[in-house]
């Protein structure tokens, strides 16, 4: 890694180059990461990376625009700048600019965002994986692949308004999938920043995959129709995340969040309660200030049910007569170039009381669902998706989990769902990985009355 020295000195120059043209913001990110890969049950690569990429914002005139710089240096600096600033003297100006936060509060520390633990790592990191394989073989996989990033990160942002501030952060993030056959398979996942519990999450998340993959073997066919679902939080990250996700002002404005006009109404049961939290200990989308300096605080998204807020940064905020949340980020808002706009940070739903055999209790026909990829939403304003259940998912038969079944698809309405959450676990885990870019807090969930349809159809 760059001394931090630097870095800052980098930074400096990039913030005085694009300050001689209006409102900056420089945000550099210093890392270096691992990845671990496992293919059939063994390490076959163990890689490094050490990079330095600074994301650039300038506005003129109310015009806007953002550059991404990798490997900066005072020539490749003034190079790309100069090249934004021409792209944005011929754009046209925008509403959604309107200012940086000016009036700067000094952030406090975050707890658990870095341990220094992460520097050794690199040496005990393929016994961890090695003993992850083995907890998944010795639960009934045959075979077992995924992959496993860890990684240590500098972090300095700098405004034209006066703000300069940095912090250093530590994460390890494994996804795995076990096998017992080709039609018979598990997945778990662990994530976090805390190296000293990095052992224990993902032996357990080896040993989930490989026991949801022995549950899993001799697979019929499922009935389409109407089921209540258990989620495992893998899947209730996915789902009911992705309508948290949508209490953003771009996406109202927009006509892409089924959460449009709805703000103070009673949208599920008293149960659910979510947050937004810049805050979270060891959330891996903590910080202790957005890239506007300010500072990262916890905002009620759900109150007992009724939809309470949304997240802004400075500029959505003076449009809607709110204040800033502390949820600015350059960053990428669907696909294409980055964006100065509000980003979730961690999405942290209250749990309920029940345990996970008192989910399974009701004696109606259920489904429980340990995991689902490609979640795609066929209307975002009206709330219409569907998504496919993959690995293990299970008919519950007298309280139990009982036959494993195969190729259903979820089709059904985001809105409805949340309106039909009959409980939630009292266990929650931090879900991120490919379906869920979003860090969420949640435990497994019971939703009445779900949509099954046959994922042939």
């Amino acid at each position: 890694m760059m001394e931090q020295k630097d870095v800052q000195d980098l930074v400096d120059h990039a913030l005085k180059v694009a300050s001689a043209k209006g409102d900056a913001v420089v945000q550099a990110r210093d890392v270096l990461e691992h990845q671990i890969r496992i293919s059939n049950s063994e390490i076959d690569i163990f890689k490094q990376w050490n990079y330095t990429v600074f994301d650039v914002f300038i506005a003129i005139e109310g015009k806007i625009g953002t550059t991404e710089i990798f490997s900066p240096t005072p020539k490749l600096i003034d190079e790309e700048i100069s090249r934004l600033v021409k792209l944005i003297q011929s754009l046209q100006p925008t509403p959604l600019y309107s200012g940086l936060q000016e009036d700067l509060k000094p952030p406090t520390k975050v707890d658990k965002l870095y341990d220094k633990r992460i520097r050794d790592f690199p040496n005990q990191a393929p016994d961890v994986v090695a003993a992850a394989l083995n907890a998944a073989q010795e639960a009934g996989a045959k075979r077992t692949a995924g992959s496993f990033f860890f990684s240590e990160t500098y972090n300095l942002v700098e405004t034209t308004k006066g703000f300069s501030g940095d912090y250093p952060e530590s994460a390890y993030r494994m996804t795995l999938r076990s096998f017992v056959d080709p039609e018979s398979s598990g997945q778990g996942l662990a994530v976090g920043r805390r190296i000293s519990t990095a052992e224990k999450d993902i032996v357990q998340a080896g040993q989930e995959a490989g026991e949801i993959a022995l549950q899993a073997v001799g697979g019929k066919q499922g009935k389409a129709g109407v089921y209540d679902l258990v989620l495992h939080p893998t899947v209730a990250a996915s789902i009911l995340g992705s309508l948290v996700e949508s209490a953003n002002p771009l996406l109202l404005m927009m006509g892409m969040s089924p959460l449009k006009d709805k703000l103070g109404e009673k949208l599920g049961p008293d149960s659910l309660s979510v947050w937004d939290d810049g805050r979270k200990p060891n959330g891996l989308g903590s910080a202790p200030f957005d890239v506007e300096g300010t500072p990262t605080q916890k905002s009620p998204i759900f109150q007992n049910g009724t939809l309470q807020g949304i997240i802004h940064n400075t500029s959505t905020a003076k449009m809607n007569q709110a204040k800033t949340t502390g949820n600015c980020s350059i960053a990428r808002f669907g696909i294409g170039s980055k964006m100065f706009v509000p980003s979730p940070s961690n999405l942290v739903f209250e749990p309920g009381d029940a345990s996970f055999e008192e989910l399974l209790e009701p004696n109606r026909p259920t489904i429980y669902i340990t995991s689902n990829w490609y979640l795609r939403y066929t209307s975002r304003l009206e709330g219409s998706f569907s998504t496919i259940p993959r690995d293990g998912m299970f008919l519950i038969e007298n309280g139990e989990i009982g036959q494993s079944i195969q190729k259903l698809r979820i089709s059904d309405n985001i809105l409805r769902m949340v309106a039909n959450i009959e409980a939630l676990g009292k266990s929650p885990r931090q879900i991120r990985w490919w379906e869920v870019e979003t860090p969420t807090f949640i435990p497994f969930v019971r939703i009445k009355d779900a949509k099954m349809t046959a994922a042939t159809q």
